[in-house]
């Protein structure tokens, strides 16, 4: 029999918790059975966005195409989008399987080597990214709105945990405890000591970032330059007057 690989992948870990992968991996090796294809293995990437190419499960299927494609027929994919979601990234993948000889085939979608067949393909790609960089968009746009409101949605910096659901995300103040030791920061500035010398007397005193290491000399000089302790949020060109506390 010919021999395929598969490529499987969700980008959340929602999708992970569902059917998604179950659901493409029934359907693909349905197609891979009813066209005479022998499964030679399934590369599956579990929460990783298509936006880029640099996907571990991705880099490892091109990595033993590279190696095999001597043994190798096809590669199917459930949609084009499950590929790629930018179009020069699914025209260079394209490539490279055709330098191999190796047919990228959909389960879902028509991708016959014709005319029509490369128009729809092409067509599928763009519609990929157009979905993608209107998702963008509106998740833009719903950060500038929590942004003017005063909401931080961002990753709270040491000091602050995050807290509220979706579109309603917040930042409060971490504990008494790690609220004490980031104002140490400021106080042992205020007293004289340079940014270093801050940085070492705060850990010393028992300040731990949120993998329970050291917080780094990069870090210490965003937290020491970061407004939002002031409570003042600055993104998208805007300065807003968060409606949390000022740590």
């Amino acid at each position: 029999m010919k021999k395929a690989v598969l490529y499987l992948r969700v980008s959340s870990k929602e999708q992970m918790e569902g059917s998604s992968i179950e659901t493409q991996e029934r359907i693909c090796t349905d197609y891979a059975l009813r066209n005479e294809y022998e499964i030679d293995r399934i590369f599956t990437e579990k929460g990783e966005s298509a936006k880029t190419a640099d996907r571990t499960e991705l880099k490892a299927l091109l990595d033993y195409v590279s190696k095999y494609s001597k043994n190798l027929e096809a590669a199917i994919i459930y949609k084009i989008d499950r590929l790629a979601r930018n179009t020069l990234d699914h025209a260079q993948l394209k490539l490279f399987f055709n330098k191999f000889g190796i047919k990228l085939v959909s389960a879902t979608e028509n991708l016959e080597d014709t005319p029509v067949g490369r128009l729809l393909e092409n067509q599928l790609a763009g519609f990929a990214q157009f979905d993608n960089e209107v998702r963008a968009e509106r998740c833009r746009n719903g950060m500038m709105a929590a942004v003017k409101a005063g909401r931080y949605v961002w990753k709270a910096p040491i000091g602050y945990r995050n807290s509220g659901g979706r579109g309603t995300s917040n930042i409060f103040l971490d504990t008494p405890k790690t609220v004490r030791l980031v104002r140490k920061a400021w106080e042992y500035i205020d007293t004289g000591y340079a940014p270093e010398e801050a940085r070492k007397a705060i850990t010393k005193d028992g300040l731990r970032g949120e993998s329970g290491k050291p917080v780094s000399k990069s870090n210490f000089h965003r937290i020491i330059r970061n407004k939002v302790y002031i409570g003042i949020i600055e993104k998208f060109g805007l300065s807003v007057v968060g409606n949390f506390k000022p740590l």
